[in-house]
C-alpha cells in the first residue's frame, strides 16, 4: 500500500481554498477508557466545534467495531441525547479495537465560488457573490480501545477519508511519535492537511476561524507526504483530536466534502500510562 503511486490530490491553497462557515462542526468519538480495566466502556459519537464538548449528536447508519482479528462486529447504540449518542460495545478477548462510525452523509449546502477561486457557505454567501455551487458533506470518525497487551495490526476499510494509525495507537506519549497514513477509498492521499485539536484548548489559546477552515492556519497543522504518512509528534497529555478534510469537485457546480476524525490519548510518558486502584 504504501508504494502506490495513486495519488489523491485534493484542493489546497496553490489550487482554490475552501471557507467554511463558522458554525460547522466536527465528528468526534470519545470512549470513557481506552485502556479498559473494567466492563463500563461507553462510548460518545457527536459533533463538536471544541474538542470534546458534545454539541449535537452524530447519529450514522451503521456504527462498527473492527475486532483483533479482523472481523467486523455492527454496534447498535444504547442511548440517544440531543448532545450525543452512546455506544457500548462488549469487549471479550484481549487485543486492540477500533470504533468507527461508518460513513454519514450529511447536509446538502448552497455556495458560491468567487473569481479567485474560493468557496464560501452558509451564511458567508451573504458576503460573497460568484458562481452558484452546492458541496455535500460525508463524515466519519474513529477512536481505538485496547484490552490487555497490545496487539495492533492496521485494518484499513479501504472506504471513504480514514486516518489509520501504522503502530499501535495506545503507545502515543509525550516524548515520542506516531506515524499515520491518509486513505480515501484505500489509496493514499498526499499533502492532506491533518488538523491537530488538543482537549479544552480554546480555554488556553484563543483560536479564529475553526476546524474546518483551511484558510485557518494553525502553527501544529501536519501534511501528509507523497505516500500519504505524516508523523505527529504530541505537545500535551491527554485527549487528542486528528482531523482532515478532502474536498472533491465533480463538476462545475458541484462538489463533495469528506471530513474524518480520531480521537487519541496521548498518555504523559513514554509508554502505555499506568493506573493506582
Amino acid at each position: 500500500m504504501m508504494n502506490t503511486k495513486l495519488k489523491i490530490f485534493f484542493c489546497t491553497l496553490t489550487l482554490s481554498v475552501i471557507a467554511i462557515s463558522s458554525n460547522a462542526h466536527v465528528p468526534f468519538l470519545k470512549p470513557n477508557q481506552f485502556l479498559i480495566l473494567h466492563n463500563r466502556l461507553v462510548i460518545e459519537s457527536s459533533f463538536t466545534e471544541y474538542p470534546f464538548q458534545a454539541d449535537f449528536a452524530m447519529t450514522s447508519p451503521h456504527f462498527w467495531m473492527i475486532n483483533p482479528n479482523g472481523s467486523q462486529t455492527e454496534l447498535t447504540p444504547i442511548a440517544k441525547t440531543k448532545g450525543a449518542v452512546y455506544l457500548e460495545p462488549d469487549i471479550v478477548e484481549d487485543g486492540t479495537y477500533r470504533i468507527n462510525t461508518g460513513i454519514r452523509k450529511g447536509p446538502r449546502y448552497r455556495g458560491v465560488e468567487t473569481p479567485g477561486g474560493k468557496l464560501y457557505f452558509s451564511e458567508d454567501t451573504l458576503r460573497f457573490t460568484g458562481h452558484k455551487i452546492e458541496l455535500s458533506y460525508y463524515n466519519s470518525a474513529d477512536t481505538y480501545v485496547l484490552k490487555g497487551n497490545p496487539d495492533y495490526t492496521p485494518r484499513p476499510l479501504n472506504t471513504g477519508v480514514e486516518i489509520i494509525p501504522l503502530s499501535s495507537p495506545h503507545s502515543l506519549s509525550l516524548g515520542g511519535t506516531l506515524s499515520f497514513c491518509v486513505l480515501n477509498d484505500g489509496a493514499p492521499i498526499e499533502n492532506a492537511r491533518i488538523v491537530v485539536a488538543y482537549d479544552d484548548e480554546h480555554y488556553l489559546k484563543r483560536r479564529h476561524g475553526n476546524l474546518y477552515d483551511v484558510e485557518n492556519e494553525r502553527e501544529n497543522n501536519i501534511y501528509s507526504n507523497s505516500d500519504g504518512i505524516f508523523t505527529f509528534s504530541p505537545r500535551q497529555a491527554g485527549l487528542v483530536l486528528l482531523f482532515v478534510t478532502v474536498h472533491k469537485k465533480l463538476n462545475d457546480s458541484l462538489w463533495e466534502s469528506y471530513n474524518s476524525s480520531l480521537t487519541l490519548e496521548v498518555h504523559p510518558t513514554f509508554g502505555p500510562a499506568m493506573h493506582d486502584h
